[in-house]
Parts: C-alpha cells; structure tokens; sequence
C-alpha cells in the first residue's frame, strides 16, 4: 500500500483508499521511506523539500497547498515528481484583498486614517473630489479602467469583484484574446495596456519572465493619476524603481501585500513611503482554507491511487 506523508497540520478525512496516510511536522526529520510515494506541503522552503523529497526515493507527486509554485519548481525534484498546486483555495481572499487594497487606495482610506490619528477633519478633500483635481483625482472605480497583469484563475476572480463597481477590466497574459468575458492583451503589448489603465493590479507567478516585470519602465508609462496593487509574487517587484515612483510623484500611489524579502525587514525604506499601503502578505487563507485544502487532497488522492490524471499539474517549464 502506497504511503502519503502530510507535512503539516492539516487534518483531513480522506475517503477509504489503498493509501496509507502519515502527518508529521514540517520541521520534523523524516526517515529513509521507500514507501512514500506521495507528499501534501504548504508553505516550505525549497531546500526543505528538496531534503524531504531526497529521503523519499520513490517518491511520485508532491500536492502543494499554496497559489505559488516557485518552492517546488526550485526544489529540482525529479522529472518523475508530478506536482500539483493548490487551485481552488486562495482565489476569493486574495481577490477580494486585491480589490479592497484597489479601493481603499483609490478612495485614499488610508489618508483619512492619519488624519484620524492626527484629530483632523479635512474639509478641503471633498471639493478636491469633486473637481478631479490632485491629489485626489480618479477618486472612484467607477468608469475607471483597471489592467490586470497576470490573467489566469486568480486574476479572472479579481474582474468578476470589480464589474459591479463599474470599473472596465482588462488583463494581460502570455497570448491576447478574451478570457471569461475579459479582453486580454499579450505580454508584448503590456505597456500600451499599462499607458491606458487608471490602475494596475499585478497577481504574476514567479517566473524568470516575471522578475522585476514590475519595473522603471512600467511605472514611466502608467499615468501619472494611475495607482497599481502587486498581490502576487514578491519578486516581481522592482522596490528601487517603486520607491523612485512614488517619491517623484510618476505615479498616484501603490499598495503592496508581497515584498522581495519577507517579513519585510523593519529598516526597509518602503515603510517610509507616504502614498504606499504594504499588508503583510495576507492574500491568500481566509476560513474556508482547511475545508477546500482537504477537498483538493481527497480528488487528488483518489486520482492517484487509480492512475487518473492529477487535477492543476504544473508546467516546470511554463513555472506555473
């Protein structure tokens, strides 16, 4: 009988299969185990899984609980090693921060939170409002059009949440056409898109592609009223250019709930940046996480053990 090892904390009741399953600790020091042939991780380092994997020699499927994909693609697991992410259980959190970041941001809540602090009422704002005038301009989604870089599931949920506040949304991915109703352009025309958008919201795998895509030249051709909300990979972000952003004014403003480094180092001078709101990568989870986790393991599961195909196998090469 085929072994599962649960490399965390999860407590799922899978249903009766010829698997035998065995929870331990992510940390936990793992044996020798030639009947393991499957693994559940959620968030771990891709040299702890890589050791993990290296003390399963029979090892076959690797089930990840997260959105990103970037531990295990860097892990150098064998080419045998199917993995399978975790589709199906982050989608509406992080959309529904990637918006509330968008609108609280547009809607500048976090200017009126420190005039709170300050006992301040700001009489002026409202007439600022009024005249589309800055720094208040664009001051609502609605008619607003919002670019979305990185069109895939998570993407396509953040869409559906913003229609109802009659944002126009567009997204860019790898090839242009329409995707769930959206209009999508190609990667190649991303800084036309960009030069068009009141906003840009950036939810990209990490991919070499990928890397500091959020750049100098992104920023240059965003309009200067524009805000973006990077909520997908850290290290898509170029901090240096960002901050460059902010500061001179390029561009309205950015909220970030991924860094490049994290947690985000107290000496870091994003926190610094007045018109940048930073959450502390907080997308993903919500309550329903361990109800959706095991339902994905469960179809998972019983696709292994009958040799089905796995439901959201990774392209290695792709890196999502």
């Amino acid at each position: 009988m085929p072994l599962l090892y649960v490399a965390d904390n999860i407590n799922c009741q899978l249903p009766k299969l010829p698997l035998e399953v065995k929870r331990v600790p992510v940390n936990a020091d793992i044996p020798v185990d030639p009947n393991a042939e499957g693994l559940v991780v959620r968030f771990i380092p891709s040299a702890r899984l890589k050791y993990i994997a290296s003390r399963l020699p029979n090892l076959r499927w690797v089930q990840l609980l997260t959105a990103g994909v970037d531990a295990a693609i860097n892990a150098d697991l064998p080419e045998k090693v199917v993995i399978s992410k975790g589709v199906g259980i982050h989608e509406a959190p992080t959309a529904e921060l990637a918006v509330t970041l968008l609108l609280s941001c547009v809607r500048r809540m976090h200017v009126w939170r420190d005039d709170q602090r300050k006992h301040q009422w700001n009489s002026k704002a409202y007439a600022f409002q009024i005249d589309n005038a800055a720094p208040y301009d664009r001051a609502t989604l609605e008619g607003a059009k919002v670019l979305i870089l990185g069109m895939g599931i998570i993407g396509q949920e953040i869409g559906k949440r913003l229609l109802p506040f009659g944002a126009i949304v567009e997204g860019v991915a790898q090839t242009a056409g329409m995707r769930d109703g959206f209009k999508v352009h190609a990667n190649a025309d991303m800084l036309k898109a960009v030069a068009q958008a009141d906003a840009v919201i950036a939810v990209l795998p990490e991919t070499p592609e990928t890397r500091g895509i959020l750049s100098r030249d992104l920023f240059n051709a965003m309009q200067k009223h524009a805000w973006l909300v990077s909520a997908g990979r850290g290290s898509a972000l170029d901090e240096k250019a960002l901050i460059e952003a902010l500061k001179s004014s390029r561009i309205a403003g950015a909220a970030m709930d991924v860094a490049q480094q994290e947690p985000l180092p107290k000496d870091s001078p994003l926190w610094d940046v007045e018109n940048l709101v930073i959450t502390p990568h907080i997308g993903g989870g919500g309550p329903n996480f361990y109800k959706k986790a095991c339902a994905l393991i469960a179809e998972n599961a019983q696709r292994f053990v009958k040799g089905e195909p796995l439901l959201h196998v990774i392209d290695r090469k792709r890196g999502y």
